[in-house]
């Protein structure tokens, strides 16, 4: 009795102290914001936007109207002007005169199968029917090859530190049973490795992959078999081969056949060859909810800037459209520019999400600059070959149709990814390419936590996030963290050793750390997963410095080296980056030690007080409990940082449903 009197005791204390220091840090944020806004003077009056260019304006005003007759006409501005009678003389009907348009999404590409426990080989080796592959190796193309790791010490690290034997639990057995895809086909084996779970994550060989180079690719033509090794987990992507075309109208009503226009490289329009492609309708979720839809997608307001279309051909060689990605949201002229600190955080805070009902079926890029010098300069800060980290977040589903949030609260999802400047293929323009470091959890959907393109896991028309949420891409460019250090021989990269971290969180959510299943509550998400990531990272950076005399001695005798400098703004970017992480100043055991992750189902007796201690380290990093929360105050920390900020908003975009609209997620 005694002792359950002072459990109770510290627990109410602690409980009492958490508040207490939670409003304590409200009102110095309070206080700190109200002096940054006093020191920022305003040097001219005007409208809070100045565009860097003026962009043809596709958007309509936004408006969201129920209503079954002529809503559509109120958001998609009823016929697009592309969208004409179309003489069927001039559709090309020779899939193979029209070849030359469509390009393999990746060089090397395959379909990643699982051996049977029977076939196993050593070191989680996994089968990769070849899809794709370079002119070099075109004889692996249709083979099954052997999908093997790397002998290099740094990879069998990785490969060992996240291999496990797979048990499910009666927690994993009850999500289950609640609809919810669990490796099935892994239970009850040994020491499965990262390839394995990657391949097994499904009931069914449907994950596709892209690999990373260097790929060592192996043709023992004595024995007709073929090895390709990698240092790198594979990437997850859709489709086998890509174009870029405008919609131009349905073939036929209540066809999914649509008849298309491809971009034109010479006159940069879409007035290249026109053929008729396939964009099937898939099915509705158990909540009648299609993740997309092919109605009315050819008066889509970003048609007219042509979609990236991801697929392959069918039996009658009719190209089937399997993903698509708004070719407008990965281009670099942004809608609306905000120059200086205060207009930027204000964006964040008021204006990022504002009436996102009233913007469904639209897309919007900002980008936010905290150097307010630069306002009249038309210069964009992205160039060839850059990186920037992407913190991504979605919202939630409304409408007739929509999902009933607990309390109201929409917590949408969290993730980090990255974005290289890379040179479009079909146009020859700048644009984004984006892969997401996805900590996602077990789900009915047969998402798959790892390495995504945006085509994969935005653009999928039956698992992809474009059609049916509102959706927040936050692109930051800051040289201290995306560029790597180089301390006379000795190696540092920041954002290398972030991808590790992540590559290490997704590898267990997979596994669900051997117990099959990696589940989140209000409580435990994969935001704290992904937040640990940063944690692990500025810590190992921080240990691997201060360890080394070299570095430090490298420090103090290059004092104005811009290397230098760079590094003392990731000192300072951590620090700060740790007050978001931890704002109690108190370090989460389960961060410090790196054994459990929030998300991963433990075999803990459920009991009162493991509830009340669950919920005390989710409040120990209480920003980091909801995905819109965490991504503000992490963008916010890297504009006081200096670094440019590219915001993608999309609000179910491609075709139109009337019984969704887009609902922003809770920020709290």
């Amino acid at each position: 009795m005694t002792l359950g009197l002072i459990i109770l005791a510290v627990v109410f204390g602690l409980t009492a102290f958490i508040f207490i220091r939670i409003f304590l840090n409200w009102l110095q944020t309070k206080f700190e914001n109200y002096h940054l806004f006093r020191r920022s003077s305003i040097k001219k009056t005007g409208h809070l936007t100045a565009n860097i260019s003026q962009p043809e304006k596709v958007f309509l005003e936004p408006r969201f109207v129920e209503s079954d007759g002529n809503l559509t006409a109120t958001i998609f501005g009823g016929k697009n002007d592309i969208s004409i009678a179309f003489d069927p003389e001039t559709i090309c009907e020779n899939s193979a005169s029209v070849a030359y348009l469509y390009k393999p999404i990746a060089l090397w590409h395959g379909r990643l199968i699982l051996p049977s426990n029977e076939q196993r080989q050593p070191y989680g080796t996994v089968f990769l029917e070849v899809i794709n592959a370079p002119k070099k190796y075109k004889d692996f193309i249709g083979k099954t090859a052997f999908l093997k790791w790397s002998t290099n010490r740094e990879v069998q690290f990785f490969v060992h530190a996240v291999s496990q034997d797979i048990n499910f639990t009666q927690e994993t057995k009850k999500s289950q049973k609640s609809g919810n895809i669990h490796p099935e086909r892994l239970n009850g084996w040994r020491n499965v490795g990262p390839l394995e779970t990657l391949a097994g994550s499904r009931l069914e060989d449907s994950v596709t992959v892209m690999l990373r180079r260097p790929v060592i690719a192996i043709n023992y033509s004595s024995s007709d078999r073929q090895e390709l090794t990698i240092d790198r987990e594979p990437v997850q992507i859709i489709g086998r081969f890509c174009a870029l075309v405008s919609i131009l109208q349905r073939k036929e009503t209540d066809s999914d056949k649509f008849i298309v226009r491809h971009f034109n490289k010479t006159s940069q329009q879409f007035d290249g060859a026109a053929e008729i492609i396939r964009i099937p309708q898939v099915q509705p979720d158990k909540n009648g909810v299609a993740r997309s839809t092919n109605h009315l997608i050819e008066q889509s307001p970003l048609n007219p800037d042509g979609w990236y279309i991801y697929g392959e051909r069918d039996k009658d060689s009719i190209f089937v459209v399997q993903a698509i990605e708004p070719r407008k949201i990965a281009q670099l002229t942004p809608d609306e520019t905000y120059f200086g600190l205060k207009k930027s955080l204000a964006y964040l805070s008021n204006k990022n999400w504002e009436n996102t009902p009233a913007q469904k079926g639209q897309a919007k890029r900002v980008l936010l600059t905290p150097n307010g010098a630069t306002e009249n300069t038309s210069i964009s800060p992205w160039q060839e070959g850059d990186i920037g980290i992407v913190i991504h977040s979605f919202g939630g589903i409304g409408g007739k149709k929509g999902e009933q949030p607990p309390l109201g609260i929409v917590t949408g999802h969290f993730a980090f990814g990255v974005a290289k400047v890379v040179r479009d293929r079909f146009t020859s323009e700048l644009r984004f390419d984006i892969e997401y470091k996805q900590v996602y959890a077990h789900n009915p959907d047969g998402i798959v936590a790892g390495s995504s393109k945006w085509q994969s896991y935005m653009g999928d028309l039956q698992r992809g996030w474009l059609g049916d949420r509102p959706v927040c891409d936050i692109i930051c460019k800051l040289d201290c963290v995306c560029c790597d250090y180089d301390f006379d021989g000795i190696t540092l990269s920041p954002l290398t050793e972030l991808n590790q971290q992540l590559d290490i969180m997704m590898a267990r959510y997979r596994s669900g750390d051997g117990t099959g299943a990696s589940l989140v509550t209000p409580a435990t998400s994969c935001v704290q997963d992904s937040s640990q990531a940063i944690y692990a990272t500025l810590k190992k950076i921080t240990s691997e410095i201060e360890s080394n005399p070299q570095i430090q001695d490298w420090l103090k005798t290059h004092p104005t080296d811009a290397q230098t400098q760079r590094f003392h703004q990731l000192v300072a970017l951590g620090e700060s980056l740790e007050k978001v992480l931890m704002p109690l100043g108190i370090v989460r055991p389960d961060w410090r030690k790196n054994s459990r992750l929030a998300g991963i189902d433990s075999e803990l007796k459920k009991t009162f007080f493991v509830g009340i201690a669950n919920l005390i380290k989710a409040a120990i990093s209480y920003r980091t409990m909801l995905p819109r929360r965490t991504q503000d105050e992490i963008a916010k920390v890297l504009l006081k940082q200096g670094a440019f900020l590219w915001i993608i908003r999309t609000n179910q975009v491609g075709g139109f449903d009337p019984d969704i609209e887009p609902i922003a997620p809770t920020g709290l």
